[in-house]
């Protein structure tokens, strides 16, 4: 890393304009309207770059874009990133750092977007990052982020993207996210401690994707996420949200929606059956009656009380896959699993959960990818984001 930016100011000289394409990788690209020329964009994308980031590039005041995602970099994110303060772009996602984000990034106040997803940091986020007003995009998904879901994300009025799936963060919710009114598309996932409500979704009306798995909602479904008219994907599997789906959740842009293994009852919208929409529906107690065909038949096979053998076979096999505390539709209870790793086999706890649970399983996962695969219409969109 340290010779490539040596040779950035042996290089100025001669930049050309291929190294200063939007497209180029590397790319160098230079402010020369003044009688010094300035370098305003870094780019080292997916090159595996190694070592750490080195004090050289502060002196890169005028530094406007700096990417150095998909590498391999380490080291920790050194705190002196505080001077390249004109940053409106700063993308260090999918690489080997170590240690906490610096809270002197909440001191890069111009900044835009911020993409430290996959990055390999950890500890709590800094609450300096409530100064980011600017902020419009923040990837931070896949690190060891602990604590809290920070409240001071509210402050950051200007997000339309932001992701935070995949962390050790604890929930609730905070209902300061009710200030975000301008986001467009919402990923939060994967979050511990205590439960969290949707009272939160209130003003998001510029809401196109909401991804909220794994978050240990409560409550109902609100009837007002029926009023987000420009909702494409919804996605609320693996909580324990009950009630009803909402008469109007199926707006006019919705083509995917998502209630997976929830305590949901009731029956299913009327325009269920619309054109290109995708629903999921598995692991809940919607009512399958008013499905056509066989999708009524095939969610009833779903929702219904399978009989496994309680006999232990020497062949049987067991996985452990993590996963939270599951009922299913039919009042069976699926225990609590705090990661994914190898099996143990514990006498005490042999019994159902150990080798006579894999063949249930296993069937239970063909039919939900069977019915899954025939839910989506031939002319649903293909390629939508997760």
């Amino acid at each position: 890393m340290k010779v490539f930016i040596a040779s950035i100011f042996l290089y100025l000289p001669g930049q050309t304009a291929e190294w200063a394409n939007e497209q180029a990788n590397p790319r160098v690209a230079c402010d020369c309207s003044s009688s010094t020329c300035h370098i305003t964009h870094l780019k080292i994308y997916g090159l595996d770059i190694s070592g750490e980031i080195p004090s050289e590039l502060f002196v890169l005041k005028e530094l406007v874009k700096l990417d150095f995602g998909q590498n391999i970099l380490n080291g920790t994110i050194p705190a002196e990133i505080e001077q390249l303060s004109h940053l409106q772009n700063l993308g260090l996602g999918s690489n080997n750092f170590v240690g906490p984000l610096p809270p002197s990034l909440g001191k890069l106040t111009s900044l835009q977007e911020l993409y430290v997803d996959s990055s390999g940091v950890s500890g709590p986020i800094p609450r300096e990052f409530e100064n980011l007003k600017s902020l419009q995009t923040l990837w931070a998904s896949d690190n060891l982020f602990t604590g809290k879901l920070p409240d001071f994300f509210g402050a950051l009025t200007e997000l339309r993207n932001l992701r935070l799936q995949g962390t050790l963060l604890e929930g609730p919710i905070p209902s300061s996210f009710s200030a975000l009114k301008k986001l467009e598309d919402l990923r939060i996932g994967d979050l511990k401690g205590e439960d969290s409500v949707l009272e939160f979704l209130l003003n998001q009306k510029s809401l196109t994707i909401l991804v909220l798995r794994n978050c240990l909602l409560s409550g109902q479904i609100p009837d007002r996420l029926g009023n987000f008219s420009r909702l494409r994907e919804l996605y609320l599997g693996n909580n324990s949200l009950n009630g009803q789906l909402p008469a109007n959740i199926i707006g006019p842009t919705l083509i995917a929606i998502d209630v997976s293994f929830n305590p949901i009852s009731g029956d299913l919208p009327q325009n269920s059956m619309k054109v290109g929409l995708s629903m999921n529906v598995v692991g809940t107690s919607i009512n399958a009656n008013n499905l056509q065909g066989k999708a009524s038949g095939m969610l009833q096979c779903l929702q219904a009380d399978f009989k496994c053998s309680n006999k232990v076979s020497s062949k049987s096999f067991s996985v452990k896959c993590g996963g939270m505390n599951q009922t299913s539709a039919s009042g069976i209870e699926y225990e609590v699993s705090d990661g994914a790793g190898s099996s143990r086999r514990d006498k005490k706890r042999l019994g159902k959960l150990v080798g006579i649970s894999a063949a249930c399983v296993a069937g239970l996962v063909i039919i939900s990818s069977v019915f899954y695969l025939w839910w989506i219409k031939e002319d649903s969109p293909r390629n939508m984001r997760i």
